[in-house]
Formats: structure tokens, C-alpha cells, sequence
């Protein structure tokens, strides 16, 4: 039995799909990523986006198995 293909716009909207489920599975993540900040306390300090984004790239890179780069070291 021969399979029946699928249109352009078939295949379009299961793109789609896949997208908004992407986004959704990466804003959950994100969610669960400030509920932990928060009970780290996280959110009672005045730090600013650049440091916090340096500090939560470098426990990236050390759950990677690759130490992070010291301040001043190129990437």
C-alpha cells in the first residue's frame, strides 16, 4: 500500500507545531530555573544582568566538564 505524502502546508503547520512546543518546553524550563533562583535568594540581590548571566555561564560550563574561563580569559 502506497503512503499518501504529505503537502507543503502539511508539513508547514507540523513545523509550526514543533516551534510553539519548543517555546513552551523552553519557557517551563526557564520558569523552573527562577523558582530554584528565588529559593537560592537570588532575587534579594542587587546584581546586575551582565554578572548574573557571567555567574549562570559559568556553572553552564562547569556541569559541561570544562572549568570556566578566568575573568580576563579569552573564549
Amino acid at each position: 500500500m502506497a503512503r499518501k505524502s504529505k503537502s507543503v502546508a502539511d508539513i508547514d503547520k507540523e513545523i509550526e507545531a514543533l516551534k510553539n512546543r519548543r517555546l513552551e518546553a523552553l519557557e517551563a524550563q526557564a520558569a523552573h530555573i527562577g523558582k530554584i533562583a528565588a529559593k537560592a535568594e537570588l532575587t534579594m540581590l542587587e546584581i546586575s544582568d551582565a554578572d548574573l548571566l557571567k555567574e549562570f555561564k559559568a556553572i553552564a560550563e562547569r556541569f559541561r566538564g570544562r572549568p570556566a574561563p578566568s575573568p580576563g580569559q579569552a573564549r
